[in-house]
This record gives structure tokens, sequence and C-alpha cells, in this order.
């Protein structure tokens, strides 16, 4: 009893503290629950669903948009503007994206916490791997503001921790249908079903000694239908759209069709490369010089992804080969994963820090909360780490948003 006591309490400090800092956030950035969203792509795009029509109608020179047969069309992914349509129908293409930015990152917040427990965390160190990975990572730079693009990245983090949380309960059909879900806000997130399917298997397992993979397979066979149906209407709506499948549309933005390149090509990979990973840079003054197009080394706005590597290391040299197979599996994806990105024609465009990184996140700390379980006493050594990264994102992204460089 005092146990379940206990991880309320500090769940619910997590919350309280989640909404302090969005507070502290709003007031220096100016953003607040019910401000009007200039860059409501979703919102548009599901506004003209609710009028009968799969194109915007007409263009917003602002946005980026998909131009098709002379005709302007969302150029993202579509699952957020499910989300949109039901709200369309009292707000119109004027949905309170802020409110819903902010339900999405306490959710996020929960969901890290529950994540820790569910690992086994104690509840004090559970809320310290939830801050780390939400106020000490670039996560603090999207999940602020619902322009098109951080409201999909922030929605894709929060359905990936959902399809973790339940892949690692056993519940095989509410992950997938999650995972399916955060796929139509990210599509490379495709590449971590291994490593869900992974977890899943391994939880099942837990309750199920004598379970074999034939088996699971046969048992769940039916989970997958509502990620299936999920999918499928991706396809569908892709295909009414652009006549492919698999075209989201954002081959079709100007930017790509002018590019000799395309959106996709190897010959970006050297420069992305230094982007993923390019140290600060220092004015003659001294000062810190706070890039506005990103820039900056993934290992420094997000130390979970050092620690996660570090972690992995020692775990291996200790021979605990049950923990070591997750973090493997995870950094291996996450390698595919951002081989993909550094082959794309932009690393983010304006934003500070380093924001095409964070889609990992989710997977990256799951994989620190296995190999933590084991050894709880290691988890003060990332204070240090929590205080850099957690000042370096506050100061950067209240000076972007800003406009103060």
């Amino acid at each position: 009893m005092e146990k379940r006591k206990e991880i309320w309490e500090y769940g619910i400090v997590t919350i309280l503290s989640t909404i302090a800092f969005l507070a502290i956030m709003g007031c220096f950035t100016g953003k607040g629950l019910f401000d009007h969203n200039p860059y409501n792509t979703y919102a548009l795009q599901a506004d003209s669903w609710r009028q009968g029509r799969l194109d915007l109608s007409q263009d917003y020179p602002w946005l980026e948009l998909a131009i098709f047969n002379e005709k302007y069309y969302c150029s993202f992914p579509p699952f957020p503007s499910y989300l949109l349509f039901p709200l369309t129908f009292i707000w119109g293409s004027n949905t309170p994206d802020f409110f819903l930015l902010f339900v999405f990152d306490l959710i996020i917040a929960a969901f890290l916490y529950k994540l820790a427990i569910q690992s086994d965390i104690k509840p004090a160190y559970g809320m310290l791997e939830a801050f780390l990975a939400l106020f000490a990572s670039n996560m603090v730079f999207i999940i602020i503001d619902p322009s098109v693009w951080f409201l999909a990245q922030t929605m894709c983090f929060m359905l990936s921790l959902l399809a973790i949380f339940y892949g690692r309960k056993g519940n095989a059909m509410l992950s997938l249908l999650f995972f399916s879900c955060s796929v139509g806000c990210r599509p490379m997130q495709a590449v971590f079903l291994p490593v869900l399917l992974y977890w899943i298997y391994r939880a099942q397992k837990e309750r199920e000694p004598e379970l074999s993979v034939g088996k699971m397979i046969r048992q769940n066979i039916w989970c997958v239908v509502p990620a299936a149906v999920i999918g499928f209407s991706y396809m569908v709506l892709n295909y009414a759209r652009f006549g492919n499948i698999m075209e989201f549309g954002h081959n079709y933005l100007p930017e790509f069709v002018r590019s000799e390149k395309g959106q996709f090509s190897v010959s970006y990979i050297a420069d992305n490369l230094r982007t993923l990973f390019a140290l600060p840079e220092f004015a003659e003054d001294g000062k810190m010089v706070i890039n506005t197009m990103g820039n900056l080394s993934v290992m420094i706005v997000s130390p979970i992804v050092a620690i996660v590597i570090l972690l992995m290391i020692i775990t291996l040299l200790k021979k605990e080969k049950k923990e070591a197979v997750s973090a493997i599996l995870v950094l291996v994806f996450s390698c595919v994963y951002m081989l993909i990105v550094v082959m794309h024609k932009t690393m983010g465009g304006w934003h500070f820090g380093n924001r095409y990184s964070n889609d990992i996140l989710p997977w990256i700390y799951a994989a620190t909360l296995i190999m933590f379980r084991k050894h709880p006493e290691w988890m003060k050594y990332q204070i240090p780490c929590f205080i850099f990264s957690f000042c370096l994102n506050v100061t950067g992204t209240i000076a972007v948003y800003n406009g103060w460089v």
C-alpha cells in the first residue's frame, strides 16, 4: 500500500512539474494555451475532409504544401489530421492546437514515468528519468509549439511511447495500434517494428515461459487487424491523392521537385553527418553561437543518446545478455533510422538543436530503463547531464523563438 501511494505521489509531482515547465516556457516565448496556430496544415486538411475534398482548395504560401495536378495538398503523413477531424465540426480549421499539444505533453510525461515504474525503477528515479527524456533533451523545442512539423513529431513521440508501454506489458493489439498511428506521423518509425515485436514476445514469454515464436504469432494474429486497418487507410488516402500508395506528398514539395537529387540522396550524407555531430561554435567574445537551423550534436542536445551507448558497453562487459540484447536492437535500428535521416535534403529546417533525432528518443529511453533496472545506483550520475542539457535546450529554445539570434 505504501509503495502504491509513493508511486502515485511521484506521478502527480511529475505531471505538476510538467505543467510548471510548460507555463514558464509559455511566459518566455509568448505561447498560450488558446493561441491561434498559423502553421496548421493538419487542421486545414482535416477541415477539407469535412467539406468532402482531399486537396486544400487554395494555396497557403507560408505552408509547405505539395502541388500535384495543379492542386494543393498537405505534404505530411496524415495521422494528426485523423485526430483533428472530429474537432473541425466545432472549430473548423481553427482547432485548439496549442491546448491539444499541452494535453499530449502531459500524456508523454505520464507515460515516461509509467514506463519507468513498469521497468521496476523506484518512483523518485522514475521521475528523474522522465524529466531527463523530456526536459533535458531536444524535445524542449518542439513540445511548446503545435506548428505542423512539431505537432507531428510530438505526437509521434507520444504514440511511440504508448506502443512501447503496452508492448512491454504484452498487449499486442494496443501496442501495434499505437505503433501504426505513430508511423502515420513519422513513416520512418516503421524501422523500429522488430524492436517492438521483440519486446512484445519477451513480455508474453515471461507470462508463459513455454511460449514459442510460432505460438505467439498464432495467438496474436487478430491483434494485427486494428493496426492493419490504420495502415491500409494511409495507403488508400495516398493513392486517392497522388496515385501511389507510398506517397504522402513530400516529394511534390516545390523544393524537391526543383532539386536534381530529390528528397533523399546519398550525396546529402556527408554534410548531414557533420550537422548530426556538430560541436558548438563560439563568437570572439566567448559566447556560444545559437544556430537557428539546428546544427548541434545530438549527443549534446539529447545526452540520453550518449548515456544509452555507455550503458550498453558496461552491460556487455558485465555479460548481462538479456539487457544487452534490447540495447543493441534499439541502437542498431536507431542507426538505421538516422542513416535514412542523413540521406534527407534537410536536417529539420528552422529550429534549435537537432530535432530529427527526437524520433529515436522513446526507444532509447526504454532501453536505458531496461539497463538501469539492474543497476539503479548508476542513475544519479546522469544529473550533471540533466543540468547541462536542460539549461542548453531551454536557453536555445527561448532565444530562437524570440528571434534573439
